[in-house]
């Protein structure tokens, strides 16, 4: 029996090893070291504190903070492997080469065995540049239309001005700082978020990467308004349009209407928006000319003007030279005014007075319009007196001023 178990043994153990030795070769052909390409893995900056503890800031050039890994490892490896297994680091502080190139360092961090890995980037290029902080004022844009026929008012974003750090090549081409908000269907008072955009002087968006400043991760509050809506007429204080010697003849202007914006307290007695006198032709222009006002600035506190559209309007005037009328006055029709008891008019005039305005209102004008008086206040005994007259006229009309009038007193009769 001992004899058949020791029979054919060779044979039996290298029939053994020649399957151990299949096995192998057949597992190292299934799961052989191959490669497998991880692309833009992200590199994480750090130690940037050495920078900014000297007033310094790094700024990354475009594309050159992304890697391709390759990496070889067994199949079974290769196929489980994920971008998150590899820690990819530029470190400031230890790696800074030539002032401009921080070195790329890759650090497997996953748990099974690789071969190795190559990379297609050593470096990442940085320029190094001064840190600086400037103030931006905050303008809010309100999209949407407000809800139940009201109107957008005012819009107070939570910080007015917004301190931005960066680096100042970046800073520098901040032009200005918007948050949008939609205020679409708000009736009242409401705080809305909002996103910030930070943009040059074309309306062009600057990239934020580099830069620190409140609200850039987070929403921006602004609070929002909406007011009630009215149409009021236009009127215009027309008193100082004509120059001297001129007349306005004629005006008109389009719109004759305009929808304003307010709280229903505020927009309750308001029946038109009164334009001062200042406002035409300040440049002192005659003949028939057009004028463009914008009337949004004479409106109260707290209003607006809803429509921009409405903001201006055109106003057309005709300014002619001023006519002139004579009127001859006689004693009868002049008031002497302060005579002194005892002492009577014996004889004065007749006066000629001459009055000037626009044909329109010479042409409706009539004696009784015309008040002609002399003051004898100064008269006190009989005799001939050279008076300075007054002439009252209606107010668009002008009379010749310097007049005088020699009167003649003479006692009554009993004195």
């Amino acid at each position: 029996m001992k004899t058949k178990v020791f029979d054919n043994l060779l044979l039996k153990v290298l029939s053994v090893a020649a399957a151990v030795i299949l096995w192998l070769v057949v597992v190292n052909i299934d799961d052989a070291v191959g490669s497998r390409p991880i692309r833009n893995v992200k590199v994480s900056m750090v130690n940037m504190e050495a920078l900014t503890s000297q007033g310094q800031m790094c700024r990354i050039e475009e594309g050159t903070d992304v890697v391709d890994l390759t990496v070889y490892a067994r199949r079974s490896v290769l196929n489980n492997l994920k971008s998150s297994d590899f820690v990819v680091t530029a470190d400031m502080q230890k790696d800074l080469q030539y002032g401009s190139m921080v070195k790329i360092e890759v650090s497997y961090v996953g748990d099974a065995t690789i071969e190795r890995v190559e990379q297609n980037r050593e470096n990442v290029l940085v320029s190094i540049e001064e840190s600086v902080t400037e103030q931006f004022k905050v303008v809010v844009r309100q999209k949407g239309e407000p809800g139940n026929g009201l109107v957008k008012g005012s819009a107070v974003p939570e910080q007015t001005l917004l301190e931005v750090t960066g680096p100042a090549s970046v800073v520098e081409r901040i032009k200005q700082v918007e948050v949008e908000v939609n205020v679409a269907g708000i009736t009242g008072t409401v705080v809305r978020p909002g996103k910030l955009t930070l943009m040059d002087s074309d309306r062009n968006p600057i990239d934020g990467t580099y830069l620190d400043y409140y609200g850039k991760d987070t929403d921006f509050n602004v609070t929002v308004t909406t007011l009630n809506k009215k149409t009021v007429g236009i009127s215009f204080d027309i008193s100082e349009a004509a120059p001297e010697g001129y007349s306005l003849s004629a005006i008109s202007y389009t719109p004759e209407t305009v929808t304003i914006a307010g709280t229903e307290a505020q927009l309750r007695p308001i029946r038109n928006l009164d334009i001062p006198a200042e406002v035409l032709n300040p440049e002192g222009a005659v003949g028939k000319f057009e004028q463009t006002v914008d009337i949004s600035q004479y409106l109260d506190e707290g209003l607006l003007i809803p429509d921009e559209d409405e903001h201006e309007i055109v106003v057309t005037m005709d300014i002619t030279p001023h006519e002139s009328a004579k009127y001859m006055y006689y004693s009868q029709q002049i008031r002497f005014l302060n005579l002194s008891g005892g002492l009577e008019v014996s004889e004065a005039g007749p006066l000629e007075v001459t009055v000037s305005g626009a044909q329109t209102d010479l042409a409706a004008l009539t004696t009784e319009d015309i008040v002609v008086s002399v003051d004898l206040s100064e008269c006190r005994r009989a005799g001939t007196y050279t008076m300075p007259v007054t002439v009252t006229v209606p107010e668009n009309i002008r009379a010749l001023e310097g007049l005088e009038l020699t009167v003649t007193l003479s006692r009554t009769e009993g004195n």
